[in-house]
């Protein structure tokens, strides 16, 4: 997930289209959906090398410089999978507005022009079909490769392009025109995920998993922040190090506890 705090303090400045478009409650959401759906996440700066992740996400990114532009396109070009949301991509490190149509510095790597912004009143929601909605934010999109796979279903820009798809390179961008709730952006993390061919964990949403390796082994934290007991599926041979047991199988996990599971190296 990409952070930088110039562009942070640059969206948070006066005369924008909206005020509630929030960069921290965006960053918060995204990062929130990722947890919920059980991928790990990192923090990067949009110039750091992001070869080494398979899916990056940029929750708001309003102030990009043209190495970070640079930088994305390669990513997704040498294969790899970004999701941009809204409103980003606009100005420079200067505050400067980048040349051409929005979003200026991403255009390219998105495959759409964003011809206009809508922003939504208080209050008001707008639909994506297939139970997903957004507010505070819409924008009227004309693709220029990307294919839509969400479209606004009612509201400013009904019938126009809401979350697209454009493949570039060996990799693809997707891009999210509207605020979306939890529902929208599990959505989205689902699609977005398989494209990053990225496995999927048949777990409850408020049970964490994390794989580390070690030197001596590969070590499963399994964390049950809910108020139910669960089992977390494991390997056979391994050691869980809090109670000394070997489980086969699976590992029970208590509600609130703690399991560390641990397969020890040959």
């Amino acid at each position: 997930m990409l952070w930088d705090w110039q562009s942070w303090w640059a969206q948070r400045l006066e005369w924008h289209p909206s005020i509630d478009l929030d960069v921290q409650e965006r960053a918060d959401a995204w990062y929130a959906a990722a947890h919920d759906r059980h991928l790990t996440v990192d923090f990067a700066h949009p110039e750091a090398d992001l070869g080494g992740y398979p899916l990056v996400v940029v929750p708001a990114l309003y102030a990009m410089t043209d190495t970070a532009a640079t930088n994305l396109r390669r990513y997704v070009e040498d294969g790899g999978v970004l999701v941009v949301s809204c409103f980003s991509g606009i100005v420079d490190q200067n505050d400067t507005i980048h040349a051409g149509p929005h979003p200026g510095a991403l255009r390219d790597v998105l495959g759409l022009v964003v011809e206009e912004f809508t922003p939504l009143r208080a209050g008001e929601r707008i639909g994506l079909g297939d139970g997903l909605s957004g507010d505070v934010w819409s924008e009227v999109v004309a693709l220029r490769g990307a294919s839509p796979v969400w479209s606004y279903v009612d509201g400013p820009v009904a019938g126009g392009p809401a979350v697209t798809r454009n493949p570039l390179g060996h990799g693809t961008a997707w891009y999210v025109s509207t605020r979306l709730d939890a529902d929208g952006l599990d959505a989205v993390l689902r699609r977005v995920a398989s494209d990053a061919l990225l496995p999927t964990r048949d777990l409850p949403r408020d049970v964490e998993v994390v794989e580390r390796l070690g030197a001596e082994g590969r070590y499963l934290f399994a964390i049950n922040h809910s108020g139910e007991d669960t089992s977390i599926p494991v390997s056979e041979g391994v050691v869980e190090l809090l109670t000394g047991e070997s489980p086969t199988g699976s590992v029970r996990v208590l509600a609130g506890e703690v399991r560390v599971v641990v397969e020890r190296l040959p």
